[in-house]
This record gives C-alpha cells, sequence and structure tokens, in this order.
C-alpha cells in the first residue's frame, strides 16, 4: 500500500518527536552514570557529560566501602520481597471476590476502599496506629501499612472480570470450589496482571523513604533510601575524612549513590517489560 505524502510527513514527525522524547528520557540517567565514572576532580555540574573524560570507580569505591550501604541493601530486599508478596496476595484477595456481581455488599464494599483513596488518615493518626500495633523499629512498618493500593485494585477487578465466565461455570459444574478456581484457573491466566502491577508494588518498595524515616530509628533496620540520605548530604560529606582521602566530592559521590540505589530495581525491567504492557492495556478497551 503506497502511503500519500502526508503519511509520510506525519510518520516521520512520530518518528522525531519519539525519539526526541527517548533522548531527553535517558540523558539524565547517562548523564548521572557518567559523572560518577568520571574522575572527581575533573567533573563539573556545567559539562553535558556524554562520556568520562577521565574514567575513575574511586568514587564507587568510596560508596560500596560503607558498611550501612550493605545493611540498607539487606533491608531493603526484605521490604521489596516480603512486601511485594503481602501486597501481591491481599490484593488478589480482595480484588476477586470484588469482581463477582453476585458478592453481597460488593458496592458498598468497594465504595469503602474508594474512599481511602479520596481521604487519607493523616500521618500522626497512622503513627500512632503503627506504634500501638507495637511495628515502630521493626520492617513491617514498612510492608503492614498501606499494604494495598486500591488503583491497582481495580486494576485487577477489571482484569478479572474480563476472564470468560464459561470457564468457572464449567469448574463449578465439575465440583470445584473457589479456592481451586482462584489458584488452578484464575492465576495461570493473570500472569500479565500479576507481573505488571508486582512490579509496581516492588518499586514502591524499594523506593520507600518516607515511612523509614518516620518509623525506623534503629541504625540496623535502616533501608537503603535512608541510609545514602545520610551520605547525600553534603554537611555530613564534608566531615568525613574518607572522603578526603579518596579525593572525590560531594557531587560525585550523590551521583554514585543514585546509580547504586537504581540499577538493581531496573534491571529487573527488561524481564517484566512484555508483561507490565500487556498487564497495563488489558482491561483499557471494552469489547
Amino acid at each position: 500500500m503506497n502511503k500519500s505524502s502526508g503519511d509520510k510527513i506525519f510518520t516521520a514527525f512520530n518518528y522525531a518527536l519519539f525519539i526526541a522524547l527517548g533522548i531527553i528520557t535517558i540523558y539524565p540517567f547517562w548523564y548521572v552514570l557518567m559523572f560518577s565514572m568520571n574522575d572527581p576532580n575533573m567533573a563539573s555540574v556545567q559539562s553535558l557529560n556524554l562520556y568520562p573524560e577521565h574514567f575513575s570507580l574511586i568514587t564507587y569505591k568510596y560508596v560500596l566501602s560503607q558498611p550501612f550501604i550493605y545493611t540498607g541493601y539487606k533491608n531493603t530486599l526484605i521490604v521489596t520481597t516480603v512486601g511485594t508478596l503481602i501486597s501481591m496476595i491481599t490484593t488478589i484477595g480482595c480484588a476477586y471476590p470484588l469482581s463477582k456481581d453476585k458478592l453481597v455488599g460488593r458496592k458498598w464494599i468497594f465504595g469503602l476502599f474508594f474512599f481511602t483513596m479520596l481521604f487519607h488518615g493523616g500521618t500522626i493518626p497512622t503513627y500512632l496506629v503503627v506504634k500501638e500495633l507495637h511495628m515502630v523499629d521493626t520492617l513491617w512498618a514498612l510492608m503492614i501499612p498501606g499494604a494495598i493500593s486500591v488503583f491497582y485494585m481495580m486494576i485487577m477487578i477489571k482484569f478479572f472480570k474480563g476472564i470468560p465466565a464459561e470457564l468457572i461455570e464449567s469448574a463449578k459444574m465439575d465440583g470445584a470450589g473457589e479456592m481451586f478456581i482462584l489458584f488452578r484457573i484464575i492465576m495461570p491466566l493473570s500472569g500479565a496482571v500479576n507481573a505488571s502491577v508486582g512490579l509496581m508494588y516492588a518499586v514502591g518498595k524499594w523506593n520507600e523513604y518516607l515511612a523509614g524515616v518516620i518509623y525506623i530509628n534503629d541504625n540496623s533496620k535502616k533501608v537503603l533510601q535512608v541510609a545514602l540520605n545520610g551520605m547525600l548530604r553534603e554537611d555530613t560529606l564534608s566531615g568525613q575524612a574518607g572522603l578526603m582521602e579518596l579525593a572525590t566530592s560531594p557531587e560525585s559521590v550523590k551521583m554514585a549513590a543514585v546509580i547504586v540505589s537504581v540499577l538493581p530495581i531496573l534491571c529487573v525491567y527488561p524481564f517484566l517489560q512484555k508483561y507490565f504492557v500487556k498487564g497495563m492495556m488489558i482491561g483499557a478497551v471494552k469489547g
């Protein structure tokens, strides 16, 4: 099929637009990466930093030599893994029943969930609840409160509603119960939405900062983002002898710390990208 000149211009414009958007999106991360791999004495925040003029990993040597980095990594991995698992179990456990139109009081129950999207209890009341549950200074404080995202639950409800009812009815005719249907029929068909929602939960848990500041006082329980925050403050950096001995700079340390904190979760994206896109698109258009 021959394209008209207008179609060719439109296609070229789209390519140019998305290439420009891609560059704009990728460059900040590339800038941080190149800055962190440059010699701290030669690096400048005024330059474009398309490549390291004087390659050096001395800043990474300093960042990775800090013992609290590994403690923060361990706590963050625990919070991300266990917290995502808890969130997925609770979200699926709520979304599946609410996807059934025959559920008694379905609209009222869903309304209560939706109400939490509009109104929040506030920081102080939430802290008091966490304190009364004896979760302060424990990693549970970063996993239990806010375990369910109503938005993600709504995505799952929409997905479950799109599964053919004939599959469930035939399973019930064979004597299958709801738990059997959920784990043996619904879950195998929900790989895309589970992967995409699970990834979003994992990213949120990995980047958790505010809750770590509010609920965690014990240094051995601090997550990576909170641990790095202490190192990123210039007033703290300027007083550290190790920083001067390694002849690095606060700016270089900040850039290296960003890469250290972002790289692990960034590596997960390529493996889940196809599920992520598919899971977000399912249910977007009514058939």
